[in-house]
């Protein structure tokens, strides 16, 4: 499998020589731009030509076949998937497809692009799980999940990020002060803001109202209590979430069309060795659900498929066959429906026998 790792310079050089335009929405588009193209006689230059990017013909120089092919994939993408790293060990990457032809293209410092080509949507699948979940032994799940609003989410992250840090629970007359406070901090709004917006948040900080509203929403649904007069968190997310995260990534799916790329990410935390899942759910006619969810290796990866594959990209992957009938079976996990022959949850990631139903 070729691979390049090319400066600004070159990348540019090799891009003017193909006449590819670098269109929003490309990895490319961050770079610098490069005071010039380079010439024949340059080191640099011979460097592309030594590894065949560059060759030559009738005493001219052109950009080899098939790396046009790549650079144009990866200048003018129609979808990009992307690995962020925000913390602990392990490098992010991103990947550019147009039609079939799908390239590592990850810009990294200083001002240097990794090309690899050409690669399968399963081995970015493989490549995304792998740095996510490596080698780590699988610990047994405490079965935490969180499903509701944003806002609600962001209150239990406080209470939980309180109780780590005082070793006791918050204060019920002081949760809307301390939430309103940790709106204005970057740090811990960051996940929670690129998974939902920042609206949700904006509204904890404006009204206390708000604040008590999700208190009410999280008790009742078990994930927090009040103990004399505290807000303490369940034990079951206490389990899950009690230790700090050791690293953070955000999976990125950018479709990139004539009206300009639009995203959806799958946020994911390491928390010891647990991988905590951050995304929204978008049931058709109902409001967007925040999730927050404790999952294995295995649902990772039904997770990861699913964000980077739409229903018949997966039903290849999978096996899946195409169902004509609406759906009539559901998973038994979270009781979203599924449809005959569906390998994975799309909602909670249950892996489901033949027919849709475990």
């Amino acid at each position: 499998m070729p691979a390049y790792l090319l400066t600004h310079q070159q990348i540019q050089t090799a891009l003017g020589m193909a006449g590819i335009e670098v269109k929003p929405g490309s990895p490319l588009a961050l770079l610098p731009q490069a005071e010039r193209l380079l010439e024949p006689a340059e080191a640099a230059f011979q460097k592309m030509a030594d590894g065949h990017l560059l060759e030559a013909q009738n005493g001219n120089w052109r950009v080899n076949i098939l790396a046009k092919a790549v650079l144009l994939a990866c200048a003018q993408p129609e979808e990009v998937i992307s690995l962020l790293v925000t913390g602990g060990e392990g490098q992010g990457f991103s990947t550019c497809r147009r039609g079939p032809m799908v390239s590592e293209c990850t810009v990294g410092g200083p001002a240097l692009v990794k090309i690899s080509f050409p690669i399968t949507r399963s081995a970015v699948i493989l490549m995304l799980t792998s740095a996510l979940s490596g080698e780590r032994p699988e610990v047994p799940t405490t079965g935490f999940r969180f499903q509701g609003r944003a806002e609600d989410a962001f209150v239990l992250s406080i209470i939980l990020r309180e109780a780590r840090s005082a070793g006791v629970g918050l204060a019920v007359d002081q949760v809307a002060e301390v939430v309103a406070e940790s709106v204005k901090n970057p740090s811990l709004t960051l996940p929670f803001a690129l998974t939902a917006g920042s609206e949700p948040l904006l509204g904890l900080a404006r009204s206390r109202d708000a604040v008590d509203a999700s208190v009410g929403r999280l008790v009742i649904a078990g994930h927090i209590w009040n103990e004399g007069g505290r807000l303490v968190p369940s034990a079951q997310a206490w389990e899950a979430l009690g230790g700090p995260p050791a690293a953070g990534f955000a999976i990125r799916r950018t479709l990139v069309s004539d009206d300009g790329p639009a995203s959806q990410t799958l946020q994911v935390v390491r928390s010891g060795e647990r991988n905590i899942v951050f995304r929204v759910l978008r049931h058709q006619g109902e409001s967007p659900l925040f999730e927050w969810s404790e999952v294995t290796k295995a649902e990772l990866r039904a997770f990861v498929a699913a964000t980077l594959m739409d229903e018949q990209q997966l039903k290849m992957a999978t096996g899946g066959a195409a169902a004509e009938a609406p759906p009539e079976l559901s998973c038994p996990n979270c009781g979203t429906s599924a449809r005959a022959g569906q390998r994975f949850c799309r909602s909670c990631g249950q892996k489901l026998t033949e027919g849709g139903a475990a």
